[in-house]
């Protein structure tokens, strides 16, 4: 009994020992590659994700700046500037496929209206007010006017038509970066609206500085008072301030 006590693991006993801790160390291997791998597959479609951003803003400020073209563009390249040159960008600028819709399938289309073939504007607006069921205080010459206005609504919405297809680009930026062997990217899809060159990023009228106002303009501060041109020194898009306290000016009656 102390002889066979005394003689210790068996080899089957120590493989199989050995196959256990292997098993165990190669799954907190794979735990820990897996985790330092999402790591950094997370840094670059974050960093990724901030450089889109940045772009699809300047692109944004280009078409403002610029204007649209008449019909689609692209553009292409890296973010070599940044200090990513492995991170590739693309965009598409579309311009709305506007030909061939009329205004006729336009208010079918905003109103739910159903058009039969050869249906015009006049008899979609009839169908507004005209026939057997008409709507709460109609009379049966509802139907007639709105066919009359039918020329002038269609005028509108062909206008309307017009300056959607000026005035509005749908922008495509794909960002594109290698991952090992693979080719990762991700879409950002906007639209810009914009009313010319030099339009604000709302779409609004033309920016840049107010009108200068007449020389002879007296400006004064918030009491009230007058301030001589000597106390004024020029702000930000044009508006004066007082160099005293920094306070801005507004123009007040009379002049010099």
């Amino acid at each position: 009994m102390k002889g066979r006590a005394a003689r210790g693991f068996t080899l089957l006993e120590t493989v199989v020992a050995l196959a256990i801790l292997a098993l165990a160390l190669m799954a907190i291997f794979d735990l820990n590659a897996g985790a330092v791998s999402n790591h950094a597959y997370t840094k670059k479609l974050t960093v990724a994700t901030l450089l889109a951003r940045a772009k699809m803003t300047d692109l944004e400020q280009e078409l403002h700046d610029e204007g649209f073209s008449n019909d689609d563009d692209e553009e292409s390249g890296d973010f070599s500037e940044e200090g990513w040159s492995q991170f590739k960008w693309r965009a598409r600028i579309l311009a709305p496929q506007t030909q061939g819709v009329s205004p006729e399938q336009m208010v079918s289309a905003i109103f739910n209206v159903p058009l039969a073939p050869g249906e015009g504007l006049g008899s979609l607006m009839e169908s507004f007010g005209g026939g057997d069921a008409l709507p709460p205080g109609a009379t049966q010459d509802s139907g007639g006017i709105a066919a009359a206005m039918g020329p002038l609504i269609q005028g509108q919405f062909t206008q309307m038509v017009d300056q959607i297809t000026k005035s509005v680009r749908e922008v495509h930026l794909t960002v594109s970066w290698r991952d090992g062997a693979q080719v990762e990217s991700f879409d950002l899809v906007t639209h810009v609206v914009s009313l010319g060159p030099g339009s604000d990023r709302n779409g609004g009228a033309t920016g840049g500085n107010p009108p200068a106002p007449p020389p002879n303009q007296n400006w004064c501060d918030a009491n009230g008072q007058v301030v001589p041109p000597a106390n004024r020194f020029p702000g930000p898009r044009g508006q004066l301030l007082d160099n005293r306290n920094g306070q801005p000016l507004t123009p007040c009656g009379g002049g010099t």
